[in-house]
């Protein structure tokens, strides 16, 4: 109909098509999961119809609490590599032992990412922005809940909603996945590894004395399960699984304050195995001392939900690493440094072989556009409550493409979604107080848009 009024020859309905509130444009972007690779290239080829674009809304961000809501300010990017590593003939250790002692480097005691240059990048948050972080309306229950936190897992910075909020949304954070397992951006909550040992006549006191050793390493007391693994007489066999969560959380949206049990793992083997093969003297003493190496390899395993394992098909060392980059990094600057931290860190006698799996800017913007208290008052009306100005841990490709491609736009990030709905997860859903919430506050947008955008 609009269209037809536009294109009217006798322009009888002009005027009154000038008078609408307001002038909607839709672009269908289907590479948002991925990058976003042409969307720049789009717009470009299509200038005439970005000319008089003044504001872009994005609903693909969430709420800190069912029905209360938040304008989204900044969003972590993210940068990702598949990582495969094979040894030389004269390596000591089989290649997943070297690949889980390189994963152990990307992590710091505290958990925090080991990438000075990337770590150093992060735009700290100033006194202003703590102070709202503080103000935002949900609790330390709320967020633990979302990740779906096991009751003994301690989180890795200090039990307080600004901590918590601000790892989560402003700071780098690293996450590490099983290579061979098909998985979207999420953290796994359970991680496992089996660890062969040439054949010890006492597996019972091996068993206790592994447990033992890695209680002594899990300073986020992750729930640790030690399990005997029957198979060729030659070997004694146990298989180490490690739980810090019910669920596998979204790694943007939840990822940052609390242990990757992947990463954990990694550091426990590391602990474990030194790097000419041999293990601590209370380790080696159960093992006895018939072998010049006790330990013969260790394979990654797929722990499932219930805790039961298997191996992967291909047992070829590879992982997946997953870097959350704060406000303040580049994409291509941020991969770069992860590439050279991973080559520089990587045992001798081993080669590396990594590939670019998908990238993409953190953005970030202030609230002087005149636009945000239109947009704070819609979302005010719209869901009958104050809003609050909110991030998001999760990338958005598009939002940070977009504002380069189109100067002078200013995005509006919106969130139809709670924390209740698994955003990005398995078992997806979607709250109608939310859904209602956001749909009314972009009518009332809409209905306001002149007062900032005249024409």
């Amino acid at each position: 109909t609009l269209r037809a009024i536009e294109s009217d020859k006798k322009n009888l309905f002009k005027d009154k098509f000038l008078a609408l509130p307001c002038n909607i444009k839709i672009l269908y972007e289907t590479e948002e999961e991925c990058g976003s690779h042409s969307l720049v290239e789009q717009i470009l080829q299509n200038q005439k119809f970005f000319n008089d674009v003044n504001c872009v809304v994005i609903t693909d961000v969430i709420n800190p609490a069912t029905g209360y809501p938040g304008l989204t300010t900044s969003l972590r990017g993210i940068t990702q590599l598949e990582v495969t590593i094979d040894a030389s003939p004269i390596a000591t250790l089989d290649p997943q032992t070297a690949l889980y002692k390189l994963l152990a480097t990307l992590i710091k005691e505290d958990h925090s990412l080991a990438i000075d240059l990337i770590a150093d990048a992060d735009i700290l948050i100033t006194e202003e922005e703590r102070i709202g972080f503080s103000h935002v309306p949900t609790s330390i229950n709320l967020l633990r809940n979302s990740a779906g936190l096991l009751p003994e897992t301690i989180l890795i910075v200090p039990t307080e909603i600004t901590s918590i909020l601000e790892a989560q949304l402003r700071k780098s954070s690293v996450n590490a996945k099983p290579g061979h397992r098909i998985a979207g951006s999420i953290i796994f909550g359970r991680a496992g590894a089996r660890i062969r040992f040439n054949l010890c006549s006492n597996p019972e006191a091996l068993q206790l004395k592994l447990l033992e050793f890695f209680k002594k390493n899990n300073p986020f007391n992750l729930k640790i399960t030690v399990r005997r693994f029957a198979e060729d007489s030659k070997f004694t066999s146990f298989d180490l699984i490690l739980a810090s969560s019910t669920k596998d959380p979204h790694s943007g949206v939840n990822g940052g304050p609390f242990p990757v049990a992947e990463l954990q793992l990694a550091r426990m083997i590391d602990r474990l195995i030194k790097s000419d093969g041999s293990l601590p003297p209370e380790i080696q003493k159960v093992c006895g001392a018939t072998f010049d190496k006790s330990i013969i390899e260790t394979c990654s395993l797929f722990v499932d939900e219930d805790e039961t394992v298997q191996l992967f098909e291909d047992s070829s060392a590879k992982a997946i690493v997953e870097i959350r980059l704060a406000p303040g990094n580049k994409e291509k600057k941020a991969e770069n440094a992860l590439k050279e931290y991973l080559q520089e860190n990587l045992p001798k006698d081993y080669k590396i072989k990594m590939k670019s799996d998908r990238g993409a800017s953190p953005w970030i913007t202030p609230i002087t556009h005149p636009i945000f208290p239109v947009a704070l008052e819609a979302l005010e009306i719209g869901y009958g409550r104050k809003a609050c100005i909110y991030g998001c841990g999760g990338s958005i490709p598009f939002v940070a493409k977009l504002t380069d491609a189109i100067p002078g736009t200013q995005p509006l990030c919106l969130g139809p979604y709670d924390p209740d709905s698994r955003m990005h997860e398995p078992g997806e859903s979607l709250s109608l107080v939310d859904l209602l919430g956001c749909t009314r506050s972009i009518l009332h947008l809409m209905a306001r848009i002149n007062k900032v955008f005249q024409r």
